[in-house]
């Protein structure tokens, strides 16, 4: 579990969520990706009380510049079935991207895993330009698509079916701890 404890990893730090950090992001304008909605962020405080989620946060200074969230249990049918964690909603806002933050908070949530005998770790990737970033990024850190194609809120897109190209349409990515 992560400590109230900051690590100082390049200048940022990377810990575990608290209710006072709410209006810390709410003051970001973080970019497109970045939620502050903060019922959004109640239900990930109440997910982290149950022990069904993991919330890091990376900050500099007093500003909060990147998030993420470990599922322990994820709503992926294949992940759930084997037992595999899921790395969800991960953002660094545009002004600190570049710097290492996502490359650490994956990082912390695969030690996190692995320390709880996951045998692996997975997480989701948008197909448009938007996720170009991340999709590099995950490969270079060696996850690897499942091999069961794409998936549009976590149902298999089939030969010749319309979707619509938004943040559900996702490939899944896994990685051997």
């Amino acid at each position: 579990m992560v400590t109230k404890d900051a690590a100082m990893k390049n200048g940022f730090t990377i810990r575990g969520l608290e209710a006072g950090d709410l209006t810390r992001i709410a003051a970001i304008e973080g970019g497109p990706a970045w939620n502050a909605d903060a019922g959004l962020w109640q239900r990930y405080l109440a997910d982290v009380a149950q022990g069904s989620r993991i919330v890091l946060l990376a900050s500099e200074g007093d500003d909060v510049v990147g998030y993420g969230t470990l599922l322990w249990t994820s709503d992926y049918p294949p992940f759930k079935a084997a037992g595999i964690p899921e790395i969800n909603n991960l953002v660094v806002a545009q002004s600190a991207r570049g710097g290492g933050i996502a490359t650490a908070m994956i990082g912390e949530f695969e030690r996190l895993a692995a320390s709880a005998r996951c045998a692996a770790i997975g997480l989701g990737v948008g197909l448009y330009a938007d996720y170009g970033a991340a999709q590099r990024l995950y490969v270079r850190l060696g996850y690897q698509p499942d091999g069961r194609g794409i998936t549009y809120r976590e149902t298999p897109v089939v030969p010749d079916q319309s979707v619509r190209v938004d943040d559900d349409l996702v490939l899944w990515l896994t990685k051997t701890l």
